[in-house]
């Protein structure tokens, strides 16, 4: 069964550096070098969410080629490069709630190819969630996944001991006798535990 993750609350920088489209893109560059941040979220004068710059966009047609390491001479006048972020930056943004999971974050991260995206309550930005966040929820180490995994399932049960619960690269094992529909409940809170990736249940059926 595939794990639940940490929410974005969990994971996410509260205190994130923003700009206007009308920030200088040379103070965006100095802001993102300041906070070793690679996105910005763009935030209109009611500090809503209106946009996000990369690293990449600050980056685009502001790195000439040095003449000197090309033998062929491309002297066609070039444009200046853009002064403000609302040239630069895309207005289409892939925003999540607090209560995201962080396998969420992830697929969108994938699927869209991006580096962070912002958390937001409504259209206020509360937090931003990296893809480094997201790794960092990977690196839990497997004897404290165990730990909290058998202190969860002590507790439901109400008993010690009455599981065994093994882990090893996030993949929690959960050994012992489940009655009815209870291995699904098992699973769920183990999942709920951060920095478990997936889990298995190996049973007997008790009477």
């Amino acid at each position: 069964m595939k794990g639940a993750a940490m929410r974005a609350a969990e994971i996410m920088t509260r205190d994130v550096a923003t700009v206007r489209p009308d920030t200088a893109v040379r103070h965006a560059i100095e802001l993102m070098a300041e906070h070793s941040c690679t996105s910005l979220p763009v935030l209109d004068d009611d500090d809503r969410v209106v946009g996000i710059v990369s690293e990449v966009d600050l980056l685009r047609d502001r790195m000439p080629h040095d003449p000197r390491s090309h033998l062929r001479r491309d002297d066609s006048p070039q444009d200046d490069p853009a002064r403000l972020v609302r040239d630069v930056m895309r207005d289409t943004v892939v925003c999540m709630p607090a209560t995201a999971d962080s396998a969420d974050l992830a697929e969108v991260m994938l699927t869209n190819n991006i580096r962070a995206v912002p958390i937001v309550d409504g259209a206020m930005l509360v937090g931003i969630v990296s893809r480094r966040d997201v790794l960092r929820t990977l690196l839990r180490d497997d004897k404290a996944i165990a730990t909290e995994v058998a202190r969860r399932l002590e507790d439901y049960a109400g008993t010690p001991h009455r599981w065994d619960v093994q882990v090893q690269d996030g993949i929690v094992g959960i050994y012992g006798s489940f009655s009815s529909d209870e291995s699904h409940i098992v699973e769920v809170l183990a999942h709920a535990v951060p920095g478990v990736v997936r889990v298995h249940c190996h049973h007997r059926w008790a009477p």
